[in-house]
């Protein structure tokens, strides 16, 4: 009973994740790019000089290149003037992104300023924010303490450099 039970569960569960991977394929045109594995992606294609990579794949794909890191699409785009069209002509439509479980419980599913998408919500934190802590007035406020940790950051390099056979890690 249970080698009836698993002969087909095992068919129909390859045939759904085929039919979702097709289904998902035809629902969106994204932009060429190197073929994703199941699961990780393109992850184990990206060489350890990553831009070195992205300009052999712009030339192998054209300037705009879908990646799949795990099961995250990102869309890289390596034309100067393709990249600013998207960040300058079409950010509203473009500034959303993916925020994954951690990131989402963490910015209480995008209510602050670095995880929001845009929209009213975003401009009146932005607003928030311009106003009252980048003013002229509270950056001056700060800068003893900014002060102080690019001391504490700098002395921390020197000595970690300063011991021999000490690797840095940035």
């Amino acid at each position: 009973m249970t080698l009836l039970l698993l002969s087909l569960f095992f068919p129909l569960f390859f045939l759904a994740y085929i039919s979702y991977i097709f289904y998902q394929k035809r629902r969106f045109k994204l932009p060429p790019g190197p073929r994703p594995w199941p699961i990780v992606g393109n992850l184990y294609d990206v060489k350890p000089v990553r831009f070195r990579c992205y300009a052999e794949w712009a030339q192998q794909y054209g300037p705009i290149i879908s990646v799949w890191f795990g099961s995250t699409l990102n869309v890289i785009v390596s034309n100067s003037e393709l990249a600013k069209e998207v960040l300058k002509e079409k950010d509203q439509q473009m500034a959303d992104r993916h925020r994954s479980r951690s990131a989402a419980k963490f910015s209480r599913e995008g209510q602050d300023l670095i995880w929001a998408d845009y929209g009213p919500h975003y401009v009146k934190v932005r607003k928030v924010c311009t106003l009252e802590l980048f003013s002229r007035k509270r950056l001056e406020a700060l800068r003893p303490i900014r002060e102080d940790e690019v001391r504490a950051m700098v002395e921390s390099i020197f000595k970690d450099c300063t011991h021999p056979g000490k690797s840095i890690l940035f």
